[in-house]
Order: structure tokens, then sequence, then C-alpha cells
């Protein structure tokens, strides 16, 4: 039987807090080499208040899988034996209760073994995975990729990701049906090469969050942990110990990212022959992951909607080691404390964590609003994709005098708005104007008034479906949701000189 778990002789227990695992003590220190791929605990909520937020629905075609694999068992080899696999090989993959084990299974379908993200995922799986030993937790971890066995040995050399956890198919058959998008140009009349289809993929072009993700490569981030670690299959010595020097270590650098990637395009290019597929139509299909519960039953559904749009391990794992049912509803609020004090629970849980609060129809109270509000969490339209906002951006308000300001604050550099507003009780609605806008550097701030009466037939509001004394959030009107956290008292022009 096909076995690809990851072995101990005992569990470490793991505590749920919304959709996240902690890692609970186990009297074991966790090495050095695993530290980027150990999972974070979250920070801990004072709220008593429980928000039930569902977990995001499983497509049809995911629940599917078992069966999807046991068809298509032909086209699929493993790496280490070479082997195709059988009907018993299939059948171990997946957990069965009838087997008396009790684990779930992370199925990772990554792209072709020439693809940035097949690279990315399988370094950080990777190191997933002996995290994994270090916490003595036992679970089924299958990867899937596009190629041939020779390619596989190769991809997985130059990765370190393990053999056998790898399974490889030369066809996109698994992936079509298992509901996986072609890539740009599948359906146009006129058929594309694969590489020209990716290099559009790449321009943001077909391709869903696809800019965002390389740019954020560029950008780094306070709030997520650092990729070059010592020990990691993407360490770089020198280039680790450079940034640990100029830019000081324990969050993602700027550039950090970008460097990863520019290291595993040169090691790509240089190896393109050997580990790119036959196939160059399969140059441009995208992936999956899925996490299974001991009973076989799909938990969590990712769908890569583009290029770099592969799901985290770490939130694989997440699914993996929570403690409990994986399909209970979590705490919304929780979920939003979280999000406002680290900026690192996934966007996609803050989103429902908030459609969850407006479903829920919680009641908040003008007073409530009363102070000054950091933005941390925007789909800015009712279809945009949520991301923590970059920048800067504070919003106040004044309940007393029924004043507004937004503003956004790069370094000393501030613009920011004033107007009055209105409360509307019934609705949890607040309707706002700007009369007066500033712009200033340091404790230079020259202001100017504003033409408000374009807004008097369809002013600007929000519509609150939370707000504690730690986060509020609310749906504006363009129908996208935000969430911000509370920074301090309001500051509007009725109490700020500028």
């Amino acid at each position: 039987h096909l076995d690809m778990s990851a072995r101990s002789p005992s569990h470490s227990r793991v505590s749920s807090f919304r959709g996240s695992a902690v890692l609970a003590s186990s009297g074991r220190r966790v090495s050095s080499r695993c530290r980027r791929a150990s999972l974070a605990s979250p920070v801990a909520s004072t709220s008593k208040t429980f928000v039930p937020a569902p977990r995001k629905k499983v497509r049809d075609v995911a629940r599917t899988v078992r069966r999807v694999f046991e068809e298509h068992k032909g086209e699929l080899k493993r790496v280490d034996t070479k082997k195709e696999l059988t009907l018993d090989d299939v059948r171990s993959l997946f957990p069965n209760p009838e087997d008396g084990k009790t684990r779930r299974t992370v199925l990772a379908c990554m792209t072709h073994l020439a693809d940035f993200d097949s690279w990315e995922m399988a370094r950080f799986l990777g190191d997933e995975l002996i995290a994994l030993q270090e916490v003595q937790k036992d679970a089924n971890v299958v990867a899937v990729g596009i190629g041939s066995v020779a390619s596989g040995e190769l991809f997985c050399k130059l990765t370190g990701f393990p053999k056998e956890n790898l399974l490889v198919t030369n066809t996109s058959t698994l992936y079509r049906k298992l509901g996986y998008s072609p890539g740009f140009g599948d359906a146009l009349p006129v058929k594309l090469p694969g590489v020209a289809k990716v290099l559009l993929m790449c321009a943001g072009i077909g391709s869903p969050g696809t800019l965002r993700a390389v740019l954020s490569g560029y950008v780094g981030s306070k709030n997520k942990k650092p990729v070059l670690v010592e020990g990691s299959k993407a360490d770089m010595p020198r280039m680790r110990k450079l940034y640990d020097a100029t830019l000081g270590k324990e969050y993602l650098r700027p550039f950090e990212m970008a460097t990863v990637r520019l290291a595993n395009m040169t090691a790509i290019l240089n190896n393109w022959e050997e580990l790119a597929c036959e196939d160059d139509q399969l140059l441009a299909q995208r992936g999956g992951a899925m996490v299974l519960d001991e009973s076989g039953e799909v938990v969590f559904d990712h769908v890569d909607p583009g290029i770099l749009g592969y799901c985290d391990p770490k939130r694989l794992m997440q699914f993996a080691l929570l403690e409990g049912d994986p399909k209970a509803p979590y705490n919304a609020v929780s979920v939003m404390h979280e999000a406002c004090e680290t900026r690192n629970v996934d966007a996609e849980d803050v989103s429902d964590a908030i459609l969850a609060c407006e479903k829920s129809k919680c009641d908040v109270a003008g007073d409530t609003l009363n102070g000054a509000w950091e933005l941390i969490y925007t789909t800015g339209t009712a279809t945009g994709d949520g991301f923590y906002f970059p920048v800067k951006a504070v919003q106040s308000f004044d309940v007393q005098n029924e004043r507004i300001r937004n503003g956004v604050y790069v370094g000393p550099v501030k613009l920011f708005f004033d107007g009055p507003f209105s409360w509307k009780r019934n609705m949890q609605m607040l309707e706002f104007t700007f009369t007066k806008c500033s712009v200033g550097v340091g404790s230079l701030v020259k202001g100017f008034d504003i033409d408000d009466s374009k807004w008097e037939s369809a002013k600007p509001f929000f519509k609150f479906v939370y707000a504690d004394d730690k986060c509020r959030a609310a749906r504006g009107k363009d129908g996208g949701v935000a969430l911000w956290k509370a920074v301090g008292p309001p500051e509007t022009d009725a109490n700020n000189s500028e």
C-alpha cells in the first residue's frame, strides 16, 4: 500500500482557534530550520461574544476526488518507485475509517514541474513536512505534479521535496476532472502557444491576483515571517546574511520573496529541457489543494485562481492539525480581533468573518464608533479580492460633534478629508460628506474647502455589521467590506488645529 504519511510515535496536542491550529506545548523545541514552517500562535481574545462563521463550502467536484484518482490511476506514477498506481495504492492515499488509522490527508495538486508555483509550494510544503515530524504529528501528505518521472526526480533533487511524497502525470485529465483552471486562452478560437499563455498570465491577463502577488514579493511585510531561514529549503545563506545585516530579522524583508523567485527562475531556466512537460499547453494549467478529514471527507478546498495563486502550505497544515471537527463553525469575532492584532489571518477567513457578522445582524450602537480607527482589511468593491491595506489609513469619528476625518499617512506625508456625518440608528448606517481637504508634511498642513453639494443626492455611507472596543466592520456604498482596529481618540477638525 502507498503510504505517504509523516510518521511519528506520538501526537502533540493541537488546539483550535478560529480556522487555524495552535501547536500546544509538548516539551519539545522546534528546531531553527523549522521555525519558518511552524504555525504561529494567534493572539488571545478577551471577547466573550461568539458569532458563528461557517467554513467555506467545498465544491461538489472536490467531493469526488477519491473516485477521480481511482478512474485515472493509470496516468499517475510514483516518483520514488517509478511505477503506476494500482487501485490499492490509490485507496491507501485517502483516509478510510475501516483501516483503523485516524489521520487526515493533505493533497496538493501542483502545476507543471518547471513552474514558479510548483517550486515555491514544494519548498514551503517540504518545510511543513519537517515541522510535522518535529511536533510528532501523523499526517498524510500527497503532492501531484505535471511531468515525467525523470523530471520529478530532478524536481525533488533541486527543491528538496521528498520523492516518496510526489506523484506525476503527463496529462491534465485529472486536473480538469477536479475543476482546476486550464489557464488563459483555453476557450479562445485560436490555439496560442503555451509560453505565450504564460507570459500573458504573468501580466495579469486571465490570472487574478498575480500582479498583487508579484508586487508583494518586492514590498515584503512586517507581519509575515522571513522565507530565508537557516536550514529551510528556500534558504540562500549569503543572501540571508546580507538581508539580516541590512534590513533586520524576524519579518519578510523587501525583495526577499522576489530574491527567492529569481533563484527559482534561474534554476528552472537552466534545467528547462529536463523539467518542462512535453505538451506546451500544460504550461498554463493551474492546480489546487485539499484537506480530507479522518473519514475521507474534504474539509478544505482551494482552487488556484492564477499564477502565484497556490495555497499557502501553512493554511493546509492548519486544517490538517486542527483539533476537533474541522467542519465546525469558528468565532468570527476572534478572527477579526486576531486580524487587527497580527495582520496574519488568512484574508479569506477575514472576509468570511465579516460576512458572518452581517448575516447574524449584530447590534451596533452609534456611540461605539467614537474614536480613531485604522483600516486593516478591505475588499474595495463587492466583487473585489480582500487584502490587508498596505499603507496607514485612519478614519476618525467624533460622535459628540458629528465629524469625520478620513486620512492616509505615509511617513511625514499626510492627506486627509474632514466633514459632517449623520447616524441612522435603525439601519446602522453612517452617511457622510467631506467639506475640507488637507495636505501636509510633518507639522506643516494646508487646508482647502470642498464643495460637497454633489453628494447631496447620493451620499457615501457605511453600514456597520459589527463594532466593539477593538474593531469594527462595515459594508460600504460600493458593496465592499472593510475591517478597522481601534487606535485611539478621534482626531477631526472639531478638536484638532490641523
